[in-house]
């Protein structure tokens, strides 16, 4: 009895193997394959670590990532051409730095002194004539020019720098400076050397009390026909038309020259 026992519970143990094995079997018989078929494909068995589902909107490149630089962030010549297109305006730039030379605005200066007179707004258009002077009691006194404007002599020559003097009566012998006295700032002398004009503009007008007045103060008058260290040209009369007991002086500068 007690053989009968063992050896059922021999046969139990050997069938309860069997399944094992047999279980064992078809296990590895369905992982087999897929290993296989994994090794074609380059795939791992490993179970895959979860991550973020993919977006399928590709990840730009980081910062750090050394990438080719695309058009997008590479300056586009097209854009700073200085060739215009029908897409943008024109953009002047200059290649280099301008150089201004001046061109020349009238006449060089006269080696000779002024033969004529014009001044436009009083109708005037005189010769012009040198004058010297006159050694008198009250010292030397400029001499005056009939029927014409006097030059003084060893004053500065038109287009120089310097003081040109002229003189001329203004009620007898040619009344040559009648109606100086109506002239203002800003009227137009011109002075005549042969063909070519030395234009001049009107900046002053004085009129001085000086008959019967003190040397000193006939002196300080004539300061006006001493020479000076601007271009201009001074032109000196008497007034009143009746009795001459004033000088008018005026001064005009050479502010614009032409031919």
């Amino acid at each position: 009895m007690l053989f009968m026992k063992h050896r059922n519970t021999f046969v139990t143990v050997l069938i309860v193997l069997g399944a094992a094995l047999l279980t064992i079997g078809l296990v590895m018989g369905y992982l087999d394959p897929q290993a296989q078929v994994a090794g074609n494909l380059g795939l791992s068995t490993r179970k895959p670590v979860m991550t973020a589902t993919p977006s399928a909107t590709p990840i730009p490149p980081t910062a750090t990532a050394t990438t080719t630089p695309t058009a997008v962030h590479s300056i586009s010549t097209a854009v700073f051409s200085l060739t215009p297109t029908a897409s943008s305006s024109p953009t002047f730039t200059p290649t280099s730095t301008p150089t201004f030379t001046p061109t020349p605005s009238g006449p060089p200066p006269a080696s000779a002194p002024p033969d004529r007179i014009v001044i436009p707004v009083i109708e005037l258009d005189a010769p012009v004539v040198p004058v010297g002077w006159t050694v008198t009691d009250e010292g030397a006194v400029w001499d005056s020019a009939d029927y014409a404007a006097g030059w003084h002599e060893g004053s500065a020559y038109p287009g120089h720098v310097g003081n040109t003097v002229l003189s001329g009566h203004h009620n007898i012998k040619g009344k040559v400076f009648r109606y100086l006295i109506d002239l203002e700032p800003d009227d137009e002398v011109f002075l005549y050397v042969g063909d070519t004009a030395y234009r001049y503009v009107v900046t002053e007008k004085h009129l001085f009390e000086e008959k019967g007045k003190p040397e000193a103060v006939r002196r300080a008058n004539a300061q006006w026909i001493a020479p000076s260290d601007d271009e201009r040209v001074t032109l000196v009369t008497c007034w009143p038309y009746t009795s001459n007991t004033h000088r008018l002086i005026i001064v005009a500068k050479r502010l614009e020259i032409r031919n």
